[in-house]
């Protein structure tokens, strides 16, 4: 798997690292493999499977997941969608009751979490039980069923240490959003990639981004809301060009499609930062 010998063990740091955002983001695209792929790689890395869980429901769900453990951490990893006409139907997006007390999750999201929380729960419990910190990250529909699934065990009593989600569409309501931010009390981060219109939708007021921004640039990483601002501006123009025609999802939100792409980038960030 490309990009497979940039993961590194995970560092206990509350702060952003460009390490682990690294590592996490390379575990998310080994999320997209076959079984044994995955099986290969996570005992490359010294890590130990605990298990994979394919969840299908009808022609709208296919729900893959992965859970990984080493002395001191469990990883929950959620793989995404690469399907533009996904993003193009959630743009009108309804809400359901939130995995937080008085709180709305995206419909749709939470649907497709469902099928896989049973048999994700069961294998997290027999693992937690040895004390671990609890990580929790996804790409794109996996990052917003991480943090839908983080609120879902935080409300059953199970503490989640971190969370780090690339390309996350908004999950859920602004007081989920609010809630889960108090909650987590380790790392809580979701990297946006320059140029990607995912992380737009749906579309506010109704739904919000829970997690500190950190932004991918070509050069840089970026933290000002005015940048942030106009990219965003930008963005929104294009989806409303690219909707009248073929929509489909661009390099810039997946994670390892080119220079653009969001692993690139975070290795970019890493040399700059060792510098």
């Amino acid at each position: 798997m490309k990009y497979a010998d940039q993961f590194r063990a995970l560092k206990t740091r509350k702060s952003y690292d460009e390490q682990n955002a690294l590592s996490l983001a390379v575990a998310c695209d080994l999320a997209y493999a076959d079984e044994n792929t995955i099986a290969a790689t996570v005992n490359s890395w010294s890590m130990q499977l605990i298990a994979v869980i394919n969840k299908r429901k009808g022609l709208d769900i296919d729900t893959q997941c992965y859970l990984m453990r080493d002395d001191e951490n469990i990883i929950v990893v959620f793989r995404g969608s690469d399907s533009g006409a996904d993003w193009f139907a959630n743009f009108q997006a309804t809400q359901d009751p939130g995995p937080l007390d008085g709180t709305g999750a995206h419909e749709g999201f939470q649907d497709a979490l469902y099928p896989a929380v049973i048999a994700l729960t069961r294998h997290l419990g027999d693992a937690s039980a040895r004390g671990q910190r609890i990580w929790i990250t996804g790409h794109s529909l996996g990052g917003a069923l991480c943090s839908l699934y983080a609120g879902m065990l935080i409300e059953n009593g199970i503490e989640v240490y971190g969370i780090y989600t690339f390309a996350s569409p908004r999950p859920g309501s602004p007081d989920f959003q609010k809630q889960l931010n108090k909650l987590i009390k380790g790392p809580h981060f979701r990297v946006v990639n320059d140029g990607d219109i995912v992380p737009h939708l749906p579309p506010e007021p109704f739904f919000s981004h829970p997690g500190s921004r950190i932004i991918l640039k070509t050069r840089r990483k970026e933290k000002t809301k005015s940048s942030w601002m106009a990219q965003r501006i930008a963005s929104l123009r294009h989806f409303v060009k690219v909707t009248g025609e073929k929509f489909d999802v661009a390099d810039n939100h997946r994670l390892s499609a080119d220079a653009e792409s969001y692993i690139p980038r975070l290795i970019a960030d890493l040399k700059r930062n060792r510098k």
